[in-house]
């Protein structure tokens, strides 16, 4: 509202407005075509013919309105093109950032067979990679958010070579979001074991209207590890009674879930590696800047704070 108050009276009348919303207008359009003409040759497998004449026909029509608009620029509408120049350049800012975000990411992305092995007294340490360390067990359970829901997650490749730890029971969790309104219940948690002893991967998959992350989350998760744990296992005489495995596995998810629950963030830092060029830093420290004054994860975090733990760690783009 405030910017349309300002535009309204740096303008001063209506003819120099018309003209940047008619330059506003007329842009719409051209692409509007131009994207028609992408999608009936890609989607909809139009006769690539029949595509070319009817680009040439509206193509032309608003070819010719656009440059008759453009003739205008100097009567107002320079301010639609600079708004729509600086806008374009942060899009595509902020996705070269993300590339090059990403690619710093995937080198933290590997199997947990790449990351931990097991040792003779059924114990876990890091490979000969990462130093081949005794990684310790402390009581309660961890749960860490996943950003890709495949391998194994940043903040815990992090957690364990940085620490040596890991907890009793490990969780990672992943929010995959469907384009719809929600998911059943029964449809919405897929769980899976890894190779990691006490570690489970979890994905909860939810439409846009279901609300996930909520104060009870950890015991949901809980309830539904348990859930997992126990199907198909219960005898025929008593719904209590489960083979000694399945039993174990149990108890010490109770134990664990008694003792203590720990929701693990990751808090990336990201630092521009030395030796990268002039203009390739100058678009890095921009997108950096975005970066720290954008929106952060922990605004949507409806968890209890005591329970929470950002982790933070810097990687070099």
């Amino acid at each position: 509202m405030i910017g349309c108050v300002i535009i309204t009276a740096v303008y001063s009348n209506t003819t120099r407005i018309g003209n940047a919303y008619g330059v506003c207008v007329i842009f719409v359009t051209f692409i509007t075509t131009c994207l028609v003409s992408l999608v009936a040759i890609l989607v909809w497998r139009f006769n690539i013919l029949i595509v070319i004449a009817f680009f040439l026909v509206f193509g032309a029509l608003d070819g010719a309105y656009l440059s008759a608009a453009l003739m205008k620029v100097p009567s107002g509408a320079w301010f639609t093109i600079m708004l729509a120049s600086i806008l374009s350049f942060v899009f595509v800012l902020w996705r070269f950032g993300k590339e090059q975000q990403w690619s710093a990411e995937r080198e933290d992305r590997f199997q947990p067979s790449h990351l931990l092995s097991s040792t003779d007294n059924g114990g876990v340490k890091l490979t000969a990679a990462y130093g081949g360390s005794i990684v310790s067990k402390t009581p309660g359970i961890g749960i860490f958010f996943d950003k890709t829901g495949d391998m194994v997650p940043i903040v815990f490749a992090q957690f364990v070579r940085k620490f040596s730890a890991r907890p009793e029971i490990i969780i990672f969790f992943h929010m995959r979001p469907l384009s719809m309104p929600s998911i059943p219940e029964s449809e919405r948690f897929v769980i899976q074991r890894t190779l990691i002893p006490g570690c489970y991967r979890i994905t909860v998959r939810h439409g846009y209207m279901d609300s996930i992350v909520s104060p009870d989350l950890g015991q949901l998760l809980v309830g539904q590890l348990t859930s997992f744990i126990t199907r198909g296992n219960s005898s025929n005489t008593s719904l209590t009674e489960y083979p000694p495995a399945v039993q174990v596995e149990l108890d010490a998810l109770s134990s664990a879930s008694e003792s203590q629950l720990v929701y693990v963030m990751g808090k990336e830092e990201m630092k521009i590696r030395h030796g990268t060029n002039i203009f390739r830093r100058v678009l890095l420290m921009m997108f950096l800047w975005l970066r720290e004054n954008s929106r952060t994860k922990m605004a949507d975090v409806n968890i209890p704070t005591d329970s929470l733990v950002e982790m933070g760690f810097v990687k070099e783009i």
